[in-house]
Order: C-alpha cells, then structure tokens, then sequence
C-alpha cells in the first residue's frame, strides 16, 4: 500500500473539522485542536495484532485517544481486539465512509461533524461553512469537488431574435475521472484476503480465514509480518507453515501449615504456568486467554500431536511447584555454652496443591529458507530460540 495519498486524504478531513495536523514519534499523523483534543492516527494495510498492541501501549502514555486505521477489510474480532487496547478501529468500510460523509457535507454547505467511533458520540465537532478568499484555489481533497465560478449560470442578456442555422449536434467524448480514491476500489467481499508480499514465495496470495474448533492462542502476527521477520534472519522465503503446538497450561494455589519445634509456619502460594506437551519444556509464565476457536489464515497449516501425556505433564508441574516452594529454615538454640543449631525444608505436599491443567495450541510460524528454518510464536510475535516441536530445524 502507498501510505501517502491516504494519509494526504486523512489529512485534509481532519483539517476540515479545525484540527491542525502534525508528525508524530508514536503515529503517522497526530490531530490536534485546543491543549487537551488529541487524536493519535496509526494508518496498517494488514491486520497486525502486535503493531496495535504496541500503538495502543504508546497512547497509554499520552492524553490523547488512538486511531488505528486498517486500509482493508477486516474480521469483527479485530474492533474487539482494539477496544479491549482501548483504541478506536476504523476498517476500510469505515474509512470510505468518514471520506463519503465528509465531502458530502463540504459539498453542500452543510456543518461537518466528527464521529470518530459510535461508542464516542460525544466527540462531535461542528464546523462552519468556510469563506471562500478571493482569488484563492483550494488544493484539497474539497476542492475537487467545489462548485467551480465557470459552472455557475451567468445572467442571460437575450438579443433580438433572428434566424440563425441550427448547428448539428457532435458527440463529445467523455474524458476519465481525474480523480480515483487511492486503495479504496476493491469491492467488498466474503472473504478476507491475506496477502504475503513480493518475492519468489507467495506472490499475492488470497486466501480464507477458516475457523476451527480448537483452544488456543489467538494469531496476533500477520503472515506478512512473519515473512518481514524471517527475510532477515534467512533471506528468501521457500515455505511457511503455520503450526499450533500443544501445551499445558495450569494454575495452582495452595494453603498449609507447618509446625517446626515450637513454631507454625504458615505455607502459601498461587501461580501459572505452561508445559510444551512435545518437549517437556516447563516454564512459570502467566496463561493468557484461551480462545475457543482457532481462525486460521493459511491453507498451509498443521496441529501437533502431544507426545507427553497430561498425568507425565502433571508430575512435571507439581514436581516445580514443590521445588519452587520449598522453605529452608534454620533455629538456633543455646545449651550452656553450645549453640545448636537445626535447619528444615519446609515444602507443600502434592496432595496439598489444587492444581487445574488444561491443554491448549500455540500458533506458530515455521518459515523455510533455502538452508535454515525459523519459527516464529505468532502469538506474541517473538523468534523461538529453542525447537518447539520434534522436526524443527533452526538457524
């Protein structure tokens, strides 16, 4: 996508409404109007879950409020996934729809008004119709549309009348719109196309989002993403394949008490974690939320068997909880002139932990080069130092 002319367009309709446009560290172009009114405007082709992750931690930061701005058709989960970040989403529908109602009311002269999300009715800006300056051109998007001083009718002076020859009609080709939205032609459609980029791989590629039941993690990185990643770790891109590898999630609590000479020491804990049901890789990690179904955007996808049963992964965990538990505690205790001293590790037993697992499917990205491998968790959009399966081939 050529970001440019859309973001000129972006441009002139928040002009339109009295906002004054500039650059921005965190966002493609910031709108601002007064100290307080600031509208940050994130402008993506594809659907990018950790690029609106990471825009909506940036606006965190700030007063104002995030526009993400997808030139594209998109899933609805993708508005649910931004209004949980706390931003606003306009897809491609809504954005031909601000540019549509904005040139409408310029055109007829009606106040302009800025809604820039229906949950935010209140954000409503009116503006007057503007006066026009002698002599002046307007070189926005409006003044394509203005009513040019040439198509107004002129005060008709009519002369005597006197037969004149009636001219024979010629037809008048007629020329091409000199103006075409940028990016905004596709028709809509069904389906939701998944384009991976130029290059000897996957040369624009469409295919359906298709919806499996299957708890995982939702896919946060974009294929395109992926292969960005990828081209500079392997260089050309020979296959992709998207994996969901099978993990254990748990979470445990426990509360028990022991007594050690004269004392009673209470015992606690709660915590999370996830156990690679190929690999027996352990680690204490907080369990996100798991989706019923798995929307997959390849038609190159594969589900990993477990190769560890949920029992063997069960001793695994409660093997680490103990171990991660376990208390040493030392008394001192004078007799006459010795001190004696006893040390005691403390620890919960297995029968002591409620601990609740469940297995669940991380997508991954496994992308070939032409000597190496490179998986990528698509969930999180981080480079996978170790294999997360029993096939992998790393770089």
């Amino acid at each position: 996508m050529n970001k440019q002319p859309v973001l000129n367009i972006l441009k002139d309709i928040f002009q339109a409404y009295g906002y004054n446009i500039d650059s921005s560290y965190i966002s493609d172009l910031v709108a601002s109007k007064g100290v307080s009114d600031h509208i940050y405007i994130k402008l993506d082709s594809d659907v990018d879950y950790s690029s609106m992750r990471r825009f909506a931690d940036s606006i965190k930061n700030t007063e104002g409020t995030g526009l993400y701005i997808l030139n594209n058709r998109a899933p609805g989960e993708v508005a649910g996934f931004a209004s949980q970040q706390d931003i606003i989403f306009w897809d491609k529908h809504d954005l031909e729809s601000q540019i549509g109602k904005a040139i409408l009311a310029n055109t007829e002269g009606l106040p302009m008004k800025l809604d820039i999300s229906p949950h935010d009715s209140q954000r409503i800006v009116e503006r007057p119709e503007p006066t026009p300056v002698a002599g002046s051109r307007d070189d926005s998007i409006f003044g394509m549309f203005a009513e040019s001083p040439a198509s107004k009718p002129e005060p008709v002076h009519e002369p005597e009348l006197t037969p004149v020859p009636v001219p024979v009609p010629v037809p008048v080709p007629v020329p091409e719109p000199a103006f075409k939205w940028p990016g905004l032609g596709t028709p809509p459609g069904q389906t939701y196309p998944e384009s991976i980029g130029t290059g000897a791989f996957g040369v624009d590629q469409e295919e359906e989002i298709v919806r499996i039941p299957l708890p995982s993690l939702p896919i946060n990185m974009a294929k395109t993403s992926a292969i960005k990643i990828s081209q500079a770790k392997i260089g050309e891109v020979q296959d992709l394949l998207l994996k969901f590898i099978p993990n254990y999630i748990y979470k445990y609590e426990f509360d028990t008490k022991r007594k050690f000479r004269s004392k009673i020491i209470d015992l606690n804990g709660q915590g999370e974690g996830m156990v690679n049901a190929i690999t027996g890789e352990h680690t204490f990690t907080r369990s996100p939320d798991i989706l019923e179904y798995a929307e997959i955007i390849t038609e190159n996808y594969q589900i990993k068997e477990p190769t560890i049963s949920d029992e063997e992964a069960k001793e695994k965990v409660l093997d680490a909880i103990i171990r991660k538990h376990s208390n040493k505690m030392k008394v001192d205790e004078v007799k006459g002139d010795t001190i004696i001293s006893e040390s005691k590790t403390l620890s919960p037993l297995e029968n002591e932990i409620d601990l609740a697992i469940n297995i669940v499917y991380i997508p991954v990205w496994e992308i070939q080069g032409k000597q190496n491998t490179i998986d990528i968790n698509a969930y999180d959009g981080h480079i996978l130092e170790t294999p997360v399966d029993d096939d992998a081939e790393f770089v």
